[in-house]
């Protein structure tokens, strides 16, 4: 495909198709660097703002990704995720049997607010806010996402305080065996990131991530923890076996 700047259709638009066509064609591999926009600005005598327009509705559409420092690079494709081993209960907290080997972004007492309410939806009887805990999640050595668990704090009025102290998990969880995760289910969705988890994921604002919500139930039926979970969209291989109990 060459570019006609006689054509009615925008330069920018030619240009996504010509990088599309070269991905399809193999020119730039998933998971590869394409070429810089000065490079493409000189290869094919274009200006700075219609490549940058290209390439910008590329990442919007998930086809590319920007990683501050490096480049722009081919988003990889879904078959190279695999995400199999995945389940409700892969990131709980309370069914961590060691903290020492899982580290703490943050720790801190929340009250209802946008993200419990959707989580928490048509649930009543839950008050006194919630422990928000904040961990990342890595694959190969590598950060992959953000989980972030909210336990209602009636249930574990001094998680924190037990955390800072150093307890171990089989201390904070003894006699409060009714609270545990023993029913969860599972949301799925690809969505745009925030501006929040786009700057902790390293990625570029509205790049496609994998967004997963669980809500676990305890042995007495009452909602224990609820998780939310931010993948970032060029993890090739997710090992999530090393985020679980």
């Amino acid at each position: 495909m060459k570019l006609d700047k006689h054509s009615s259709v925008p330069l920018y638009a030619q240009l996504k198709e010509l990088i599309l066509e070269r991905i399809d064609r193999g020119d730039y591999a998933p998971g590869s660097r394409i070429p810089s926009e000065l490079v493409l600005c000189d290869e094919l005598d274009l200006s700075r703002p219609t490549v940058r327009q290209a390439i910008a509705e590329l990442v919007a559409e998930g086809v590319l990704i920007i990683v501050k420092g490096k480049g722009t690079y081919v988003a990889d494709t879904a078959e190279q995720a695999e995400i199999s081993k995945f389940s409700a209960f892969s990131c709980s907290f309370l069914l961590l049997k060691n903290l020492a080997d899982h580290k703490l972004d943050s720790i801190e007492r929340v009250d209802s607010n946008e993200e419990t309410d959707k989580l928490f939806a048509n649930i009543q009887g839950i008050q006194g806010g919630f422990w928000q805990i904040d961990r990342p999640m890595t694959g190969n050595g590598q950060l992959i996402g953000l989980c972030r668990s909210y336990i209602p704090v009636m249930m574990f009025p001094d998680l924190a305080e037990d955390i800072r102290l150093g307890k171990p998990m089989i201390d904070i969880v003894a006699n409060k065996y009714a609270y545990l995760p023993q029913k969860g289910n599972l949301k799925l969705q690809v969505r745009a990131a925030g501006n929040q988890e786009a700057l902790y994921l390293d990625i570029s604002r509205r790049a496609p991530v994998i967004a997963m919500s669980s809500i676990l139930t305890s042995r007495s039926g009452h909602i224990c923890e609820a998780i939310r979970i931010v993948l970032r969209p060029d993890a090739a291989i997710l090992d999530f076996e090393q985020n679980r109990l």
